[in-house]
């Protein structure tokens, strides 16, 4: 990531705004489609202001939420001190290969979420692959996005093409993926079945 980049993002974050919360339907559709068993764990990549992962870690997963911006990890760790310790946080750069090797192990998470931030990312095969790397097996990642052609012109940029979603859904034993309220799709990609 550039550094002006990263800059607006600690700006963004930093002025409390965040994007749009989950309602309570997306969470209801996230829970049929990854229910959480006792002792799941979550990963919350980009968690911004931390209400997803703050739901997750509500829904009953041992929830890790992670942001590139320290702005949004003390956001999040202000906002939901109560949460704790079902809810972690920390400073991470997904797109960082040796910060997310050192800081988070291998096969670790039932679920890993990405809301409203893989369109950001420059290098989405590799964040697939990550991920699958971070995964239990059986593990799901959900990624909540909008969808490139559904925005003006001025906006594709914040959702996801249609190579976007090739890249993002090759590789995966199992996905489907359904509608929020015309504005957002979910995708659900599963490493396969548990032992």
């Amino acid at each position: 990531m550039t550094a002006v980049g990263r800059a607006r993002w600690e700006q963004h974050f930093a002025s409390g705004h965040g994007f749009r919360r989950a309602d309570e339907l997306e969470l209801r559709r996230l829970t049929e489609a990854a229910p959480p068993h006792p002792g799941a764990r979550a990963l919350d990549v980009g968690c911004g202001l931390g209400a997803y992962a703050a739901a997750l870690a509500g829904l009953g997963y041992r929830t890790l939420a992670v942001d590139r911006a320290d702005a949004a990890v003390a956001a999040t760790r202000d906002r939901y001190a109560d949460a704790e310790p079902r809810l972690q946080v920390q400073r991470l750069d997904f797109e960082d290969a040796a910060a997310v090797a050192a800081a988070l192990p291998s096969a670790a998470f039932d679920l890993i979420t990405m809301r409203l931030v893989l369109a950001f990312m420059a290098d989405k095969p590799t964040v697939a692959q990550r991920v699958r790397d971070l995964l239990a097996p059986g593990g799901a990642w959900v990624v909540t996005t909008p969808l490139a052609s559904n925005l003006p012109e001025a906006r594709r940029h914040i959702g996801l093409t249609r190579e976007d979603i090739g890249i993002l859904t090759e590789e995966w034993p199992e996905g489907r993926w359904y509608d929020l309220d015309g504005a957002l799709r979910c995708f659900v990609l599963r490493t396969g079945t548990r032992p």
